[in-house]
């Protein structure tokens, strides 16, 4: 006899929330009540998940799996082998970005695998945020936190490129 548990499909989500970055300084229930929106996607290889030079509409984390992360940088309209950023794999995130701001997206994400995905619909996440100024506050808090540590990165990247270049 085979038994199935049910009903803590929800803490994978909240499990998976609690380590990533940018919900980190969130308590079990406050990241509970995000988990609460977290939709769950089972995506097969080769499935464009976010198209580069669209309006993002959520937060992605890869609960398994791997994408590839592609832009198209000679505007041609392919994303060439060549033209690849990077991987993510589990427990990485992607389309944070769109959470906050209304810019175009940057770059192509596809499923280089099968994947399962949690998303985090932009519109359900502002409506969470907009009944909650404590939650909102500290989500926005980590936001700034990430956004400030990515561009200390690129600086000193950039430091270390013009004084290679002199």
């Amino acid at each position: 006899m085979e038994l199935e548990l049910t009903g803590f499909g929800e803490f994978e989500g909240v499990e998976l929330l609690q380590k990533l970055h940018l919900f980190q300084k969130l308590t079990f229930d406050e990241t509970k009540n995000l988990g609460s929106i977290i939709q769950y996607l089972d995506v097969p290889p080769g499935t464009i998940v976010i198209e580069q030079n669209a309006l993002g509409d959520a937060l992605y984390v890869i609960a398994k799996g791997e994408v590839i992360v592609s832009r198209d940088a000679d505007g041609d309209g392919k994303h060439e082998k060549n033209e690849e950023l990077g991987r993510l794999r589990d427990g990485e995130l992607f389309g944070e970005m769109s959470l906050i701001d209304d810019v175009l997206t940057s770059a192509r994400i596809t499923t280089a695998v099968e994947c399962r995905l949690l998303k985090m619909p932009r519109s359900d996440f502002e409506k969470m945020l907009s009944t909650d100024d404590k939650l909102a506050v500290k989500v926005y808090r980590s936001f700034i936190r990430t956004m400030a540590e990515r561009l200390r990165k690129v600086n000193a990247q950039l430091s270390k490129a013009q004084a290679f270049q002199r």
